[in-house]
C-alpha cells in the first residue's frame, strides 16, 4: 500500500492534501454505515463500513509515507518540511521531524489512531460491540482528519507566504530542528506519548457504545484490556519525558518543563482511576455510572490537554 501510494502520488502529481480529504470522506462514510447498522441492523451497511474504514487506514498510511518521503528527500518547497528539517540532521532526527510541529503531531496521532483501529475493529466484531464502538471511534478519527485539513501539512511555502515567495520556489535548505529537541529521546518519546493518546479513545468509545446499547455492565470486560494498555503506554511516555527533562540542561526538571508533559499526566490519572473502579464493578457491581463517566474522561482529558497546549 505504501509503495503503491507513493508511486501513484509521484506519477499522477496528486498532492497529499487531496489524499487527506479523500481519507476524510472515506471515514465519514464508514461512520455513517456503522451507525446505520447499529440503528437498523442492516448487514450490508456493516460490510460497507468495514470497507471504507480499511480505505481510511490505507489513505492515512499513504499520507504518512508521502510526508516521510518529502522529509527524507528534502522537499523544502513544503512549508512543514522547510520549517522543521534540514540537510545537516542525522537520519533518526530527520525522521523525528515528522512529528516535530503541530501539523506533524496531528498526523502522528491520526496514524496511531488508524493502526489501533485495525485491531479494535477485529476485536469488537468478536465481542458484539463493533457497530457502536467503531461509529464512535471512527468519529474520533474523522475529527483528527478534519484537523489535518484545517492545519494542512502539505502546504507550499508560496501558499504560506503569498506575495512574498515566488510560486514554484524551493529553498535549498530548511530551518532545522530546535536544538533542544535534537536528542535521542525525540526519536522515541513523542511516538509513545501519542500512541497513548490514541489508545485513550478506545475506553471512551466503549463507554459511549454502552450508552448506545443501554448495556451498562457487560461493556467493562472487553474494555478493560484497552484501558490497561492505554494507561501503560501513556505512563511509559510520561516517564520517558521525565528522563528527557532531567537530561537536558536548562529545563528545570520535569515539572518545570513543557506544559504538554504536565497536561499529559491528567488523562493518565483518570485512566489509572478507571482501572480501579472497573475492577471494583467487575467484583461487586459498584460504580456503574462512575465507570461510564471515568472512561469517557480518559479521552476528554486528552482533548483538554491538546486544547491547552495547541490552541495558543
Amino acid at each position: 500500500i505504501l509503495v503503491c501510494g507513493i508511486i501513484i502520488v509521484g506519477v499522477t502529481g496528486i498532492s497529499g492534501s487531496v489524499i487527506v480529504k479523500l481519507a476524510f470522506v472515506c471515514c465519514l462514510v464508514s461512520v455513517l454505515c456503522f451507525f446505520e447498522n447499529h440503528r437498523t441492523g442492516n448487514a450490508k451497511a456493516l460490510i460497507v463500513g468495514r470497507m471504507f474504514f480499511h480505505a481510511t487506514i490505507g489513505a492515512v498510511l499513504v499520507i504518512s509515507a508521502v510526508q516521510l518521503y518529502n522529509i527524507l528527500t528534502h522537499q523544502f518547497q513544503y512549508t512543514y518540511v522547510w520549517s522543521y528539517s534540514s540537510r545537516e540532521l542525522s537520519l533518526p532526527l530527520l525522521i523525528s521531524t515528522f512529528y516535530a510541529g503541530q501539523e506533524g503531531s496531528f498526523m502522528l496521532w491520526t496514524l496511531y489512531t488508524s493502526l489501533i483501529g485495525v485491531f479494535l475493529m477485529a476485536y469488537t466484531s468478536r465481542k458484539g460491540y463493533e457497530p457502536q464502538v467503531m461509529s464512535v471511534y471512527g468519529t474520533i478519527q474523522l475529527m483528527l482528519l478534519l484537523m489535518m485539513i484545517m492545519k494542512n501539512p502539505f502546504a507550499y511555502v508560496w501558499e504560506s507566504w503569498p506575495g512574498q515567495v515566488e510560486v514554484g520556489f524551493a529553498p535549498k535548505d530548511g530551518r532545522g530542528l530546535n536544538p533542544l529537541l535534537q536528542n535521542y529521546w525525540m526519536v522515541i518519546h513523542p511516538q509513545v506519548l501519542f500512541s497513548g493518546f490514541a489508545a485513550m479513545g478506545v475506553p471512551y468509545a466503549y463507554a459511549v457504545a454502552a450508552l448506545m446499547k443501554r448495556d451498562y455492565n457487560n461493556w467493562i470486560r472487553p474494555a478493560t484490556p484497552w484501558i490497561v494498555y492505554g494507561a501503560t503506554v501513556l505512563g511509559c511516555g510520561i516517564m520517558m519525558g521525565g528522563f528527557w527533562a532531567y537530561e537536558t540542561l536548562g529545563w528545570g526538571g520535569y515539572w518545570g518543563w513543557d506544559p504538554v508533559e504536565n497536561s499529559s499526566l491528567v488523562p493518565w490519572l483518570f485512566s489509572v482511576g478507571t482501572i480501579h473502579t472497573i475492577l471494583t464493578q467487575r467484583k461487586s457491581g459498584a460504580f456503574v455510572r462512575t465507570n461510564l463517566v471515568m472512561a469517557m474522561m480518559c479521552f476528554l482529558m486528552v482533548l483538554y490537554s491538546t486544547f491547552l497546549t495547541r490552541s495558543g
